[in-house]
C-alpha cells in the first residue's frame, strides 16, 4: 500500500452553479493508484456505470487525474476521489447512510481498477465569483498551494479573483482551506488556489495570457503550480 500524499488540488470550474446557495462547500478526497492493465479511460468508464443512491451520493463527484504534479504525488498515486458537499450536515448524512449501507454488489467495482488510500482530507471551499452552466465531462485546471504568512482567508479570495482575471474571461478560481485529515500544519495558515478550465484550449490560452502578467503584492507566497486533467463522474442535477 502507498502512503505518501500531497496537497490535493480540488476542481474549481464545474461544480459552482451546484452549490449556487452555499458560502462554503465540503470536498472530502483520498488518493487512487490505478491497477495494473487498466487506464485512466477504464476507470472513469466504470465509476460513470455506477447506480449513486440519491439518499447516500455526494452533490458531485470528480476523478482528478495528474498530469503534472509538484512533489512527489505522481511517485505514488494517479488520481485522486473527490466529493463535494453543499454542507457538513449533508456530507454527515449522506456518508452515514453509505456506511450503513448493505452488502453485495453486482457488476465491475471500482476496486477491480484502482486501489485507494485510507487517509482521507476534508476541506473548506468557496469560489472566487459565481458563474452560470453546469459542469463539463472533462475539463483542465492548474492549482497552487500558498502559505498565508499573515494573510486571510478573504485575502486569499482575492488573489484568486484575480487570478480569473489573469486567466482569461473562461477560468474558474476557488479557494480551499484544510479542516480534517493530512499532514500536520499550523490552523489557517495555508490555502490552495485552483483555477480551472473548461476545455484543453482555454487551459492553453490562460496559460499564456498569465505568463504576461504580475502576480499582486502581498504577503502570500505559493508553490510552483500542479496541473490535473478533470473527470466529471456524477452530479445530482444529471
Amino acid at each position: 500500500m502507498k502512503f505518501k500524499l500531497i496537497t490535493f488540488a480540488f476542481l474549481a470550474f464545474s461544480i459552482s452553479p451546484l452549490f449556487a446557495q452555499t458560502n462554503n462547500i465540503v470536498e472530502r478526497g483520498f488518493a487512487c493508484s490505478i491497477n495494473d492493465g487498466y487506464s485512466m479511460r477504464d476507470v472513469v468508464e466504470v465509476a460513470r456505470n455506477f447506480e449513486w443512491s440519491e439518499d447516500a451520493a455526494p452533490a458531485v463527484v470528480i476523478f482528478r487525474s495528474a498530469v503534472a504534479v509538484a512533489g512527489e504525488f505522481q511517485n505514488n498515486w494517479d488520481f485522486v476521489f473527490a466529493s463535494y458537499y453543499p454542507s457538513y450536515a449533508d456530507m454527515v448524512e449522506k456518508r452515514g447512510v453509505f456506511l450503513n449501507r448493505s452488502g453485495g454488489r453486482t457488476g465491475l467495482g471500482l476496486s477491480d481498477v484502482a486501489t485507494c488510500g485510507d487517509r482521507v482530507r476534508i476541506s473548506n471551499m468557496q469560489f472566487a465569483s459565481q458563474s452560470e452552466g453546469g459542469p463539463p465531462a472533462f475539463s483542465l485546471a492548474a492549482s497552487f498551494v500558498c502559505e498565508l504568512n499573515g494573510d486571510t482567508f478573504a485575502d486569499a479570495l482575492n488573489r484568486a479573483s484575480g487570478a480569473e482575471q489573469a486567466f482569461g474571461s473562461n477560468a474558474r478560481a476557488s479557494v480551499t482551506r484544510r479542516a480534517f485529515g493530512g499532514p500536520t500544519i499550523q490552523n489557517n495558515s495555508q490555502v490552495e488556489i485552483r483555477v480551472g478550465f473548461p476545455n484543453a484550449a482555454d487551459f492553453g490560452t490562460g496559460m499564456d495570457a498569465i505568463q504576461q502578467s504580475t502576480p499582486p503584492a502581498n504577503a502570500m507566497t505559493c508553490s510552483g503550480g500542479s496541473m490535473w486533467a478533470q473527470y466529471l463522474i456524477h452530479s445530482r442535477n444529471n
